[in-house]
C-alpha cells in the first residue's frame, strides 16, 4: 500500500470509529485495526487522535468552502448570497449521505476541544465563517443592512442558531429535517439586519457542594478528559473514597455541575421577568441570561467545552430539564404576539434557537478563544439584545414575506 492510500484508508477507518465512539472514547489501536495498519504508520502522519480528527474536519471545511463558492455562481445581492449560503447549511443536515452526516458529526465534536481553536482546521473555519461576514459588509456597503451593524456579532448570532439546527437535527433528535425551517429562519434573521424606512450554587450538603466546586475549578482549567478524580479530591480536601459517596463517576460528577445551576437559573429568571411589558422582558431575558453565565465563568468554560456537544448529554433528560428554561422565553414571545408587540409569524423555537446559539457562540469567543475584554463584551452584548429585539419586534413598513420570496430563496 503507497503512502497516499495508506493516509486515506487511515482517514476512512478514524472517520466511522470516531462518529461511532466518540474521540474520548475511540483509541489508536481500534483506528489502525480498522484500517488495517500497525499504531506507529498512523503516528507517522499524525500526532495524536485529535490531530486526526481536526485534519479530517480542515479537510471537510476546505470541501464545504469549495462547493459554496460554486454555489455563488451567478448569484447577484448579499440578500439572495445570504439565503443561498444559509440554504446550503441547512441542507447539510437533511442530506441522507451518511459520509455528510458523519462528517458533520465530527465538526461539531472537534469545537469541544481547545486544541482545535489553534489548529490549521480552526483556520479553515475561520475562512468559512468570513465568507458570511462578507455578505453582510456588502449588505452594509449596497445600503441593503443597517449602516451601523456590527457584522462579527450577526456572523455569530448566524452560525450560533445554524449550530442549534444541527444540535437538534443530528444529536437531540428535536427534528428530523432542517430545510423546512428556512423561512422560518431567514425572517428572524432579516428582521434584525435589513434596512428599513424610519417611521449560583448551592446544594445542602456542604462536603457535596467542595467536591463539585472543587470539580468545577479542574474542569474548566484541564478539561474533562484530563481531570483525575484523585485531582479532584486533593482541591476539595477530601479523600477520593468519599466523592464516590456522593458521585457514581465522574460523568455522575459532570453532569451534577449543570443540574445545580438550572435549579438557580430557574428561580433568578422568574424573578427577572415579572410584571414587565414583553419587550421589556424579552430585553431583560437576554441580559440576565448572559449576566447569570458570564459571573459563573467556570461552570460557563466547563458547559461550553465539556457539556453542550456531549453526546451522553444530549440524551439525556438533564439536556431537557436544561432546554425547560426557555419556556419563559417561549410565554414573552406568546405574550408579545398577543399583545401585538411581537410579529405572529414568528417561529418561538427557531427563535429560541437563534438566542442559545448566539450566546453559546459569543460565549466561546469571549471565554474560549479569550479575545474579547470586559468592557467590549458589554458594547457586543448590547447589540445583541437590540438585534434579537428586532428580530421579533413587529413591523408595518414593509411586508418581511415579500422580502424573503424575493430575494432570498436558492
Amino acid at each position: 500500500m503507497n503512502n497516499s492510500k495508506t493516509k486515506k484508508s487511515i482517514i476512512r477507518a478514524a472517520r466511522d470509529v470516531i462518529a461511532e465512539k466518540g474521540l474520548r472514547d475511540s483509541t489508536i489501536s481500534e483506528i489502525a485495526k480498522k484500517a488495517n495498519v500497525v499504531d506507529s504508520i498512523i503516528y507517522h502522519y499524525f500526532k495524536n487522535k485529535e490531530d486526526l480528527l481536526f485534519f479530517m474536519v480542515d479537510q471537510e471545511i476546505k470541501a464545504m468552502n469549495r462547493e459554496l463558492n460554486y454555489h455563488f455562481k451567478g448569484i447577484i445581492g448579499p440578500i439572495s448570497k445570504l439565503g443561498k449560503m444559509i440554504w446550503f447549511h441547512l441542507s447539510l443536515n437533511d442530506t441522507q449521505t451518511k459520509d455528510l452526516r458523519i462528517m458533520k458529526y465530527l465538526m461539531l465534536e472537534s469545537r469541544g476541544y481547545s486544541n482545535f481553536f489553534i489548529h490549521k482546521g480552526y483556520r479553515s473555519l475561520k475562512e468559512y465563517t468570513k465568507i458570511l461576514k462578507d455578505i453582510l459588509i456588502q449588505g452594509v456597503k449596497e445600503n441593503f443592512f443597517h449602516e451601523n451593524l456590527n457584522t462579527s456579532i450577526v456572523r455569530d448570532m448566524i452560525f450560533g442558531l445554524l449550530d442549534e439546527e444541527s444540535i437538534n437535527c443530528l444529536g437531540s433528535k428535536g427534528i428530523t429535517k432542517t430545510l423546512p425551517d428556512f423561512d422560518n429562519i431567514m425572517a428572524l434573521i432579516l428582521n434584525m439586519i435589513i434596512k428599513s424606512e424610519k417611521t449560583s450554587l448551592s446544594p445542602d450538603n456542604k462536603k457535596a457542594v467542595k467536591i463539585l466546586l472543587a470539580a468545577q475549578a479542574i474542569f474548566s482549567e484541564k478539561g474533562f478528559f484530563n481531570t483525575t478524580m484523585m485531582e479532584i479530591a486533593k482541591l476539595a480536601k477530601v479523600s477520593e473514597g468519599t466523592i464516590y459517596e456522593y458521585y457514581k463517576s465522574k460523568n455522575d460528577l459532570l453532569f451534577s455541575i449543570p443540574r445545580v445551576y438550572i435549579e438557580t437559573q430557574d428561580v433568578f429568571l422568574k424573578n427577572v421577568i415579572d410584571n414587565k411589558e414583553p419587550l421589556i422582558k424579552l430585553k431583560n431575558f437576554i441580559y440576565h441570561y448572559f449576566f447569570f453565565f458570564l459571573t459563573n465563568r467556570e461552570f460557563l468554560i466547563v458547559y461550553l467545552r465539556d457539556i453542550k456537544l456531549n453526546r451522553q448529554y444530549l440524551s439525556s433528560d438533564l439536556h431537557l430539564e436544561f432546554m425547560q428554561q426557555f419556556s419563559y422565553l417561549n410565554d414573552i414571545l406568546d405574550e408579545g404576539k398577543k399583545k401585538g408587540v411581537f410579529n405572529s409569524n414568528v417561529n418561538n423555537r427557531i427563535f429560541i434557537n437563534l438566542f442559545v446559539g448566539t450566546f453559546s457562540h459569543l460565549a466561546t469567543r469571549w471565554i474560549i478563544v479569550k479575545k474579547v475584554h470586559a468592557i467590549d463584551m458589554m458594547e457586543e452584548l448590547s447589540q445583541v439584545v437590540n438585534l434579537l429585539s428586532l428580530a421579533v419586534k413587529k413591523k408595518n413598513e414593509f411586508s418581511m414575506a415579500q422580502v424573503i420570496s424575493t430575494f432570498s430563496r436558492p
